[in-house]
């Protein structure tokens, strides 16, 4: 079977600054899955990324990362209209980064 492309919002990235790259799935910026080394060697997927803490843990075993990515893919590729519509809300209710200078007025 052929592999389906990927939607262009989404894109692997790393999962942390010290990571291996292709570790972290988003979509329009936020993670929405995520692979995980094993100590023995073997990988996990963890699906819902963008979920808060209280929803479920959701994990899959990998035979491998490629196949880990491949899962992923597929994974995000069915659900890609609940995943933005769930990323949208994440981002409207995500605090303001707001930096000012200091205007040297103490």
């Amino acid at each position: 079977m052929p592999a389906m492309p990927l939607d262009p919002r989404l894109r692997w990235t790393r999962r942390s600054q010290y990571d291996e790259p292709g570790t972290a799935l988003e979509l329009d910026g936020e993670t929405v899955a995520c692979l995980l080394e094993r100590i023995d060697g073997g990988w996990i997927a963890r699906l819902e990324v963008q979920r808060s803490m209280t929803h479920p843990l959701v994990t899959r075993r990998c035979s491998s990362k490629a196949s880990g990515r491949r899962g992923c893919e597929m994974w995000a590729m069915r659900h890609l209209d609940r995943l933005a519509a769930e990323v949208a809300h994440v981002k409207a209710n995500k605090p303001a980064r707001r930096w000012c200078a200091r205007s040297g007025e103490d």
